[in-house]
């Protein structure tokens, strides 16, 4: 074997393995859980009479975008508060007001950032809605949840998703969902906050967390509901449409669906994410790191591509979405829209980003919500 072959063939070696070594790498990223950063973007200018004074935008980050219009949450070190609109923009300082939440108020030199998650404490504390505070019994153990009881027999289950990973993801649409009188749950699910982890410990984007969607489903059914709408959020909407294609037939009736940004295909969101940021051959690490995830947890990738089985939803549906957003495509959403065989309330939001579009437009967002709703629970025949 003459030199140059060696060289090639060890050149071939180790690209093999950094390729697999990329490939594991990926398959890690789609299928451990792990901490969401929340990072700093800016520091605060300074705070007085109910108004903080931010630096003028320098980056392209939404959560660095000071002049971001809509109501949205301003984090820093102490605490937290809610945005008002921008009132003095010179160019180099945005003036705004700010409802302290929780915390001391900001101060000069304050590390912070703008945020999608308003309220991040529980619906007493930040919305004035009592609640129980219940555990919920699934086959991975018991998830915890928020319980608020309607006036009736119908009740929305509400399931949160996963890049945040926590039921105050849900908060902000609290409100809207139990005006006319139902009752909410609001649910942990696997591999998150206030919930045990999967056997093994991987996300499965919908496949085994519809088990814990359909035991809020009986914890409902147990207290007297016989009418449930699912309210499903990022991967919480695939958690969301696998429950519903496993519904019990001796379970309460399914009265519709609700959906903000679901993750209707995670492979196609997947190579989508990987391509736009614009690394070198990122499709094909795109699919090496889905098949490497696939051998991993068992997943079907395709069998999860909810645009192939939407056609089998008869039930209304209520479907939001951002037209930049930049973790689920929104030609996917478009696709699984038009899919759909029953009545479809679709609603795409201009220029809102990942599970933004309440941020964008709040009284738009709940009036959808109410006017959906009263809807399903409306009488037969009124």
């Amino acid at each position: 074997m003459g030199l140059a072959t060696v060289v090639a063939l060890a050149a071939l070696g180790v690209l093999v393995a950094l390729a697999a070594g990329l490939a594991w790498r990926g398959s890690s990223l789609l299928l451990v859980p792990r901490a969401y950063a929340l990072l700093p973007e800016f520091t605060v200018l300074g705070y007085r009479d109910g108004r903080v004074r931010l630096p003028a935008p320098t980056s392209p980050r939404p959560f660095a975008d000071t002049r971001r219009a809509g109501s949205y949450a301003l984090l820093w070190g102490g605490g937290h508060g809610r945005l008002g609109p921008v009132e003095i923009d010179d160019g180099r300082v945005v003036v705004r007001p700010l409802t302290i939440l929780a915390g001391r108020p900001p101060g000069a030199g304050d590390a912070a950032r703008l945020d999608t998650f308003v309220y991040r404490r529980d619906p007493l504390q930040d919305l004035g809605l009592p609640f129980q505070d219940v555990r919920v019994p699934s086959h991975v153990g018991l998830l915890a949840a928020w319980w608020l009881p309607g006036r009736g027999d119908a009740a929305v289950v509400i399931v949160h998703g996963r890049r945040r990973g926590e039921r105050a993801e849900t908060l902000r649409f609290l409100p809207a969902v139990i005006e006319g009188g139902s009752g909410a749950l609001v649910l942990a699910y696997r591999n998150h906050r206030g919930a045990p982890p999967s056997p093994d410990g991987f996300y499965h984007y919908g496949a085994s967390e519809f088990r814990d969607v359909l035991a809020g489903v009986r914890f409902l059914a147990e207290r007297g509901v016989r009418r449930v709408a699912l309210f499903g959020v990022s991967m919480g909407g695939t958690a969301v449409l696998e429950a519903a294609k496993h519904w019990p037939e001796s379970g309460p009736a399914l009265a519709g669906l609700l959906f903000d940004s679901p993750l209707v295909d995670p492979a196609a969101a997947t190579v989508a994410r990987l391509r736009e940021a614009h690394l070198p051959l990122a499709r094909l690490w795109a699919w090496l790191s889905l098949g490497v995830a696939a051998w991993r947890s068992g997943l079907r990738w395709r069998d999860l591509d909810q645009r192939r089985t939407a056609e089998r939803l008869r039930l209304p549906v209520l479907l939001i979405a951002g037209t930049d957003d930049r973790t689920v495509p929104i030609g996917s959403v478009d696709a699984f829209a038009r899919r759909l065989s029953g009545p479809v309330s679709y609603h795409r939001v201009a220029g809102a980003d990942h599970v933004e579009a309440w941020n964008r437009d709040p009284g738009s967002y709940d009036a959808w919500l109410r006017e959906f709703l009263a809807g399903l629970w409306r009488p037969a025949g009124s």
